[in-house]
C-alpha cells in the first residue's frame, strides 16, 4: 500500500470513529506472520507489511524464533486493529520499508488485547525501544504502552518463560535484571529475585553499567541491610527524580524503590548493566536487542 493510499484508509476510518485519547484503530485482516513481531496485514483490500512497536522477537533461526513465529501466526490470522503513527501526515515506517504500528486483538486499547504484551508475557518477545528521546511525553507512540509491556517482562522473568528460561545465557541465576527503562527523567532498572529466600543486597552486591562509561553502584554503601524478599521486584531510579535522594530506599508491596543518583548513568543509544555478587557476574542485560 502506498504512503498515500494507506492515509487515505486511516483518515477515512478516522472520521468515521473519532479519535480516542491513545489513538484511532484501523481494522485489517492479518494474513500471515514473516517472523515474530513482522506480519502482513490487509485493510481495503490492499497488502502491506506491519512490524510491531516497542517490542522486538527473534529471527526464526534465533532461540524460540520459531516459537515466537508460530504463537504470532496463530494471534495475527484474524481481524485485529492497528495503532499507527501519522503524526507528520504520514505512516510511520522503519528501514526496511514496513509500517510501524501497535496491534490489537480486539477493537480497544487494552493489555489484554495487545499483541506485544501478550508475545512479551509469554517470553517470546522483549522491550525494544529505539531512537529513544528524554524529550518523550508518556502518550508518545513509541512508549504509549510501555507499563504494559514492562509489567509482562517481569513477569517474564520471574517465571523464566520462554527466552528466559531457555535462552537467557544467565537462566540460572536467582536474581535476573528484567529490564531497563532508559530514557526520561527517571530511569529504572528493575531487578527481580527468583530465589525461594530473601537476597541481602547489601551484602557485597553492585550494580554497574558497560564501559567506557562505566557507573557503579555498590548497594552496601548505602544501608547495612536491603532485603528483597522472593518474588519482590527492586527498582533502581537514576536521572533526575533521584536528585538529592541518593541511597534513598522506599518500601511498598511486592516493590522496593532504590534511589540512586541524581545523574543520567543509562545511555539511549544503548548500554549493559551488570549484577555482581563480589566478583561474580550474576546477570547481563543488554539493549538494544539484536537484529
Amino acid at each position: 500500500m502506498t504512503q498515500r493510499a494507506l492515509l487515505f484508509v486511516f483518515m477515512a476510518f478516522k472520521l468515521t470513529l473519532g479519535g480516542t485519547s491513545e489513538g484511532v484503530l484501523l481494522e485489517a485482516t492479518g494474513l500471515w506472520a514473516i517472523d515474530g513481531d513482522t506480519f502482513v496485514v490487509e485493510s481495503s483490500g490492499e497488502r502491506f507489511e506491519i512490524r510491531l512497536m516497542g517490542v522486538d522477537a527473534q529471527e526464526r533461526k534465533g532461540c524460540l524464533g520459531r516459537e515466537a513465529f508460530e504463537v504470532a501466526q496463530e494471534f495475527i490470522t484474524q481481524r485485529i486493529w492497528l495503532e499507527l503513527d501519522h503524526g507528520d501526515g504520514r505512516d510511520r515506517r522503519d528501514r526496511d520499508g514496513r509500517v510501524l504500528a501497535h496491534v490489537f486483538l480486539g477493537p480497544e486499547q487494552t493489555s489484554s488485547a495487545c499483541l506485544a504484551t501478550r508475545l512479551v508475557r509469554l517470553g517470546l518477545a522483549k522491550l525494544d525501544i529505539r531512537e529513544a528521546r528524554d524529550t518523550w511525553p508518556p502518550d508518545h507512540l513509541d512508549i504509549r504502552y510501555i507499563h504494559w509491556i514492562l509489567d509482562s517482562q517481569i513477569e517474564a522473568a520471574l517465571e523464566r518463560r520462554g527466552w528466559w528460561g531457555k535462552c537467557d545465557p544467565f537462566a540460572s541465576s536467582d536474581l535476573a535484571i528484567a529490564a531497563i527503562k532508559y530514557w526520561g527523567g527517571d530511569e529504572v532498572v528493575y531487578i527481580v529475585n527468583r530465589d525461594e529466600a530473601p537476597v541481602d543486597l547489601a551484602a557485597g552486591w553492585t550494580l554497574t553499567s558497560d564501559p567506557p562509561r562505566t557507573q557503579t553502584l555498590p548497594f552496601g554503601r548505602f544501608v547495612q541491610e536491603l532485603l528483597l524478599p522472593p518474588g519482590w521486584i527492586l527498582r533502581v531510579h537514576t536521572g533526575p527524580i533521584a536528585t538529592g535522594r541518593g541511597g534513598e530506599v522506599l518500601v511498598g508491596e511486592g516493590v522496593i524503590d532504590w534511589y540512586w543518583t541524581g545523574s543520567k548513568i543509562w545511555r539511549n543509544e544503548g548500554d549493559e548493566a551488570r549484577l555482581l555478587c563480589g566478583d561474580e557476574l550474576v546477570h547481563v542485560f543488554i539493549y538494544p536487542a539484536d537484529d
